[in-house]
């Protein structure tokens, strides 16, 4: 196994920079779909002992990146973890029913829409415009969710907001991946842009096909990328 180091800023963060660089390694291809990894070895490569590192893969777990059957890396008791691929077919899946719900959400919501709304969709777009040239995955990711969710709680329906916070829940590790891939932080951009447009002009139903062409970018491009990898 490579040496995997790490950089810690602070002694109190630990956990949080394990989980950030393994994130980012198995995001950016260091851990290859299959391998396996060795809990000891991992932990001696870091320089660091088995309690932070069993609490990162907790963590990465909580967000979906790790799971006990499927996700980036599947944690076996007592064997380590295995690094296993994105599952295309869930992730269509996902992607297609998470594009519906949004869509549906953007379409009730746009009665809802007030002026300060769209003022704070406009602030977030500003506020991802500025994570560009960072590359900041997380933070990205992040800021498209509250974008996202903004909409989403003024649709009204309750039942329906539960329904995507829980889909967002297990989405993550497909919407960070995607996002690495090259101009999906600007089309990202350009697609908001023309959500909050359709806003302004209390369009429900452009409102309902920009959301859901901005769903479905994300993972025609994931999807894309998969499909690339199979080949090579």
């Amino acid at each position: 196994m490579k040496d995997f180091k790490i950089k810690i800023e602070e002694p109190k963060l630990l956990s949080e920079d394990i989980t950030a660089s393994i994130k980012t390694a198995i995001i950016k291809g260091k851990f290859k779909p299959g391998e396996k990894i060795a809990e000891g070895d991992l932990a001696e490569s870091m320089g660091i002992s088995r309690t932070p590192l069993r609490e990162a893969f907790r963590k990465l777990e909580n967000e979906g990146f790790i799971t006990i059957n499927e996700g980036f890396i599947t944690i076996i008791p007592r064997k380590g973890a295995v690094v296993t691929s994105i599952d295309p077919e869930e992730a269509n899946d996902l992607y297609i029913i998470k594009g519906t719900l949004e869509g549906l959400a953007a379409r009730l919501a746009t009665p809802n829409i007030k002026e300060k709304d769209i003022e704070k969709l406009e602030k977030i777009n500003d506020e991802l415009t500025g994570l560009i040239d960072s590359n900041d995955l997380e933070a990205f990711y992040r800021l498209h969710r509250k974008f996202h969710m903004l909409f989403v709680k003024l649709s009204g329906n309750k039942k329906l907001i539960q329904m995507i916070s829980n889909l967002n829940d297990h989405f993550k590790r497909f919407g960070i991946v995607s996002l690495t891939l090259p101009g999906q932080f600007e089309q990202t951009l350009q697609q908001h842009e023309d959500i909050i447009e359709a806003f302004k002009n209390g369009d429900k139903l452009a409102a309902e096909e920009k959301v859901k062409r901005n769903v479905q970018t994300g993972g025609r491009v994931l999807l894309n990328h998969l499909a690339g990898l199979a080949d090579d």
